[in-house]
């Protein structure tokens, strides 16, 4: 003679596999947004500024700063150099900075002309920044 058992009412579940799958899946996520939030937080970093002298004047009548900036993430360090009458650093002209060695070398000098102001690194590039672009509010 053969007994049957009847089955079991409800859904089965398999102890000790959803636990730790789910805390993983959770410590992923978590670790994945502060990655990304962490690489797409640069910090600023001033190198160098100069000053327009007062020799130079420019139609606005303004005083104008020029500077090289270094954005730092935890990618890449990316280098700009701003000319512009906000001396807070953060409206004006920037100009992109891609070649290498540009903040190991000091500038060893700036020049102001009603034209415009040239840097001369001390890589031995050399910028020149039209006046235009960085005066009447730019």
């Amino acid at each position: 003679m053969t007994v049957h058992t009847p089955a079991p009412s409800g859904t089965a579940r398999r102890p000790g596999r959803l636990g730790p799958l789910m805390i993983g899946l959770i410590v992923g996520v978590v670790l994945c947004a502060g990655a990304v939030i962490a690489m797409r937080w640069p910090a600023q970093q001033t190198f160098y500024t100069a000053k327009q002298p007062g020799t130079v004047t420019y139609d606005d009548g303004s005083p104008h700063v020029i500077a090289l900036i270094r954005e730092h993430s935890l990618l890449e360090d990316s280098y700009r150099l701003y000319a512009g009458r906000d001396p807070s650093l953060r409206y004006g002209h920037f100009v992109d900075i891609g070649f290498p060695g540009v903040a190991d070398k000091p500038m060893p000098s700036t020049q102001w002309t009603p034209e415009g102001v040239r840097v001369r690194f001390g890589t031995g590039h050399e910028l020149f920044v039209p006046a235009a672009s960085f005066t009447s509010g730019r």
